[in-house]
């Protein structure tokens, strides 16, 4: 059994997902196996590593393919990174496995926001149950948990697409689970054109809403985490 799953969701975007890949087959001081959901066409490049495993998810959208990668995950702890984001420290996961080892369950790190014209930005927010309720400060791409918080809470909820990760991050904290912050920036966050929220408002804000009615929360204003940094 490896120590991580680390689960890479992925649509098209092969020039990213290499260097995605690259950065989580360069992690030191953990085992752990790689699975990289394939959410769009055929991918036309393959990874010659035996901790690689090609999932197909058959265009379902990309819940259901973080189910699908965390069905399939062996792993004590589960990893997400977005297939155009990457991992510039190369301990996260060891860092994470240390937490773990002092009886946490859930963690995150800070990131930094690389934008289109070279400009870096630090995205750093902590967060508790009660900030949860407002707004949504952790980045997926530097979350590691144990797999058996599934166990007790079930799946990613499909029918919140825009904002399945925060109501799981909801869902965690509510359920008592202690949470870990790493203050170091362990991710690259790509902000580009193809994953800025603002040209799909409408349902947005329909999801939003969506989740404060699931989890009795005040009205909330659209933001995305562009907005934090």
């Amino acid at each position: 059994m490896p120590d991580f799953s680390v689960v890479i969701p992925t649509r098209n975007r092969k020039d990213y997902l290499k260097e995605a890949v690259a950065s989580v087959l360069a992690q030191q001081g953990v085992s752990l196996e790689l699975l990289v959901v394939n959410d769009g066409d055929p991918l036309t490049i393959s990874f010659d590593d035996p901790r690689v495993t090609v999932l197909n998810n058959h265009k379902r959208t990309a819940v259901p393919a973080r189910n699908m990668g965390v069905d399939h995950a062996r792993g004590r702890f589960i990893a997400f990174l977005d297939d155009d984001d990457w991992w510039i420290d190369v301990q996260h996961l060891a860092k994470a496995k240390a937490a773990f080892g002092k009886h946490f369950d859930f963690y995150f790190a800070d990131g930094m926001m690389m934008f289109p014209d070279g400009t870096q930005k630090p995205f750093a927010r902590s967060a508790t149950t009660a900030s949860l309720e407002k707004d949504n400060t952790i980045l997926i791409s530097a979350v590691c948990y144990r797999r058996s918080v599934h166990g007790s809470l079930g799946r990613f909820d499909e029918s919140i697409p825009y904002y399945w990760d925060w109501d799981w991050y909801l869902r965690v904290a509510r359920a008592g689970y202690r949470f870990y912050h790493q203050t170091q920036p362990a991710v690259a966050i790509r902000v580009h054109p193809g994953n800025m929220s603002g040209q799909n408002e409408e349902p947005r804000r329909r999801d939003l809403s969506t989740l404060e009615l699931k989890h009795k929360l005040p009205p909330i204003p659209l933001k995305s985490h562009v907005d934090f940094v």
